[in-house]
């Protein structure tokens, strides 16, 4: 039967390292997606069946009288 080993101890400074870069990068990539959907132009145009950007739906419509 095999026996399980302890795991090593990772330090603490190694620890919080690991955490400011993982947070760090998920910051990068939020900046780089947003900039990203800003600067490049759709490679088809919208749906016939949407409404154009920009545009605003009429308000609520009255239910017809019977």
């Amino acid at each position: 039967m095999a026996r399980h080993r302890k795991p090593p101890v990772v330090p603490a400074g190694t620890l919080r390292a690991r955490r400011q870069l993982a947070v760090c990068l998920a910051g990068a990539s939020a900046l780089a997606a947003t900039l990203l959907s800003q600067t490049v132009a759709p490679a088809a145009p919208p749906a016939p069946d949407r409404a154009p950007v920009g545009h605003t739906l009429p308000g609520p419509q009255a239910a017809p009288g019977r």
